[in-house]
């Protein structure tokens, strides 16, 4: 073992390898938790994966201000997401993207898809703005419903009918 001696068993961490193609091709870049070091970088490559690097270079990048608007308290907070930690490694030799994926089936596509639009959905209905709008499938369910009750069928009208405030 010419490095370090830290052994990766389960790492407690995540490493993302991007897609660079400004590149060459015997460097890779990663994002990696920002209290992650060059020599962690290094042994995690050579003991989880045999590859064997050179030099690396990391910067952390900051995150753009952002500003969260609370309609009920009539006031803006800001706030700095989490900062970005970048490591370029330079390797021993050269690496070759594999192809991207063109079937997601594999990794449940459909059900990100669907989790997404129902959170979508749920963001519109029920955000800062969905407390104006009514839910009209509920409403159309509830007016179903009433119909079932009264014994009416679906081409028959409603009457409306006035309650005293004494009956509410």
């Amino acid at each position: 073992m010419p490095l370090g001696k830290n052994q990766v068993f389960l790492p407690n961490f995540t490493i993302g390898l991007l897609r660079t193609k400004h590149l060459p091709p015997t460097s890779a870049q990663f994002i990696v938790p920002l209290n992650f070091t060059k020599l962690d970088l290094k042994d995690y490559l050579l003991h989880a994966y045999n590859v064997k690097v050179l030099s690396v270079r990391s910067y952390v990048v900051q995150q753009k201000v952002q500003r969260i608007k609370n309609l009920e308290e009539q006031r803006r907070e800001w706030y700095r997401p989490r900062a970005i930690k970048k490591m370029t490694v330079e390797l021993e030799k050269p690496f070759i993207y594999p192809p991207e994926p063109t079937d997601l089936s594999p990794w449940d596509n459909k059900i990100h898809k669907a989790a997404k639009e129902y959170q979508e959905k749920m963001r519109d209905n029920h955000g800062l703005e969905g407390k104006r709008k009514p839910d009209m499938a509920q409403r159309t369910h509830i007016f179903e419903l009433a119909r079932e009750t009264l014994g009416l069928k679906k081409d028959e009208v409603m009457e409306e009918v006035e309650v005293d405030k004494d009956q509410r």
